[in-house]
């Protein structure tokens, strides 16, 4: 996989431009009007959309909200919710981490002011303390332990002033005055509790710390992001010690995730990913960069046992089975053998490669392992290549299969044999392509064809 041009931004116009070009309210009503008096009849427009949204037949307003500009990212994005009335009231509400007095990650709503600055072009400022959103440029980082004033006063680098960017019936797009941050909103379709829940549904989906890295590609060049389960990525030339990366803050959606600002790949820019239908990867809004996780390299480098689906078995294999099996019993009548499969055995000295799974007692509350050496590698994207040790490491094996072999003296030649059996190069099938947990090994060259379970 290649690296060109690797970060080749582009900021985009995107539909975000600016105040001036881009709201979709018609100006030329306001054109023969004063500059200051043209924002008042903006901002009343604003207003009208904000309160529509929020009327009762509605669900109000997600508000996908960054702190801390577009430098790199120290905190994820959050997702808030709100209510606006033609009082000049707000009902906010957020389940986030920072939420103080016992809230912390619990769903909490609460009501404050707000109301619409005219300065340079419209402003949403909410003007009153507010749980949901204060927290967020208190001057007291609620990150430190004990929480004490930041060293700059500035807290998390949140804002309370929204400047207006554009709005049309999808979205409403604002900077933070101060720290210049972009704030999105959205209509919400369904009650804030219920976005709440497949929110975290999706992002339990396609991120977690026991696979945090990812393929982000275009087809021809490849990066990677790491840590998507934080919702801090580094993005990157390669998953360890890049030589070139940046970090990037993103908030999950009911259908996958967005970042705080666009990025590219080359020529591709994205900020917002959906997953696939087929659930096997997260796609950009223009399909032409797509997020895949590094599952294949999961499987490869896993030292977790993949135990081999006994259905599976061909006729040799099945025969083996049986045969290693009762020479297991030759050392310990006690002993069961439970399965066969490869990774890394857990004995003393252990090995990676062929693993022999056994109970040592009728209950089967106990597993031990004996292992032999296979090397496993991924010769191409989606691809395993399973090999049976060269001649002078053929007697790679740990303590336990030493010890049950000097008794059992079939033991290793049988294993060696069953090796054979997977020596080959595999097209691999996950059952999930974010976090397998088992898989259809179809064999291409050599080899025979297995499922784990």
């Amino acid at each position: 996989m290649t690296v060109k041009n690797i970060f080749h931004l582009s900021f985009l116009a995107v539909a975000v431009v600016t105040l001036n070009t881009a709201c979709t309210f018609e100006q030329d009503e306001f054109f023969d009007e004063t500059a200051s008096l043209r924002i008042i009849h903006e901002n009343q427009k604003l207003q009208e959309r904000l309160v529509s949204e929020s009327s009762d037949e509605k669900h109000g307003w997600v508000i996908q909200y960054f702190v801390a500009g577009t430098d790199d990212a120290k905190f994820e994005g959050f997702n808030l919710f709100g209510r606006f009335y033609d009082n000049w009231k707000v009902t906010l509400a957020g389940n986030h981490r920072f939420l103080r007095n016992g809230n912390a990650n619990k769903y909490t709503e609460f009501t404050s002011s707000y109301e619409m600055l005219a300065e340079e072009g419209p402003v949403l400022s909410f003007c009153t303390w507010n749980d949901i959103l204060t927290v967020f440029e208190d001057p007291v980082d609620p990150s430190a332990a004990p929480r004490t004033i930041s060293p700059n006063g500035e807290g998390m680098k949140g804002d309370h002033n929204f400047v207006l960017k554009a709005f049309d019936e999808n979205e409403i797009l604002f900077r933070g005055e101060r720290h210049t941050a972009e704030i999105r909103f959205i209509p919400c379709d369904r009650t804030w509790e219920e976005y709440i829940a497949a929110t975290n549904e999706m992002k339990n989906q396609v991120a977690t710390s026991t696979l945090p890295n990812y393929y982000v590609t275009n087809g021809t060049d490849t990066m990677y992001i790491t840590g998507l389960y934080k919702g801090v990525v580094t993005y990157g030339d390669r998953v360890y010690d890049p030589l070139v990366k940046k970090t990037l803050s993103c908030v999950f959606t009911p259908n996958g995730f967005r970042f705080n600002h666009p990025d590219s790949l080359v020529n591709n820019v994205f900020q917002e990913f959906t997953l696939t239908e087929d659930q096997t990867r997260l796609l950009s809004e223009d399909q032409q960069t797509q997020i895949i996780a590094c599952w294949d390299t999961y499987i490869v480098d896993h030292t977790a046992v993949w135990k081999i689906d006994e259905e599976s078995f061909t006729d040799v294999q099945a025969a083996l089975f049986t045969q290693i099996s009762a020479e297991l019993k030759k050392y310990n009548a006690n002993y069961s053998l439970e399965s066969i499969g490869w990774g890394q055995s857990s004995g003393t000295n252990k090995v990676t490669g062929l693993v022999l799974s056994f109970y040592t007692n009728a209950a089967k509350s106990k597993t031990n392992t004996a292992g032999y050496a296979m090397t496993s590698s991924r010769p191409a994207f989606g691809q395993l290549l399973l090999k049976k040790p060269a001649v002078e490491d053929e007697e790679k094996i740990d303590k336990n299969m030493t010890t049950i072999g000097n008794k059992a003296t079939g033991l290793l030649s049988l294993t060696r044999q069953f090796a054979a059996t997977l020596d080959g190069k595999y097209n691999m099938t996950p059952d999930s392509y974010f976090l397998p947990k088992s898989a259809l090994f179809t064999a291409i060259e050599g080899g025979s064809t297995f499922k784990t379970k």
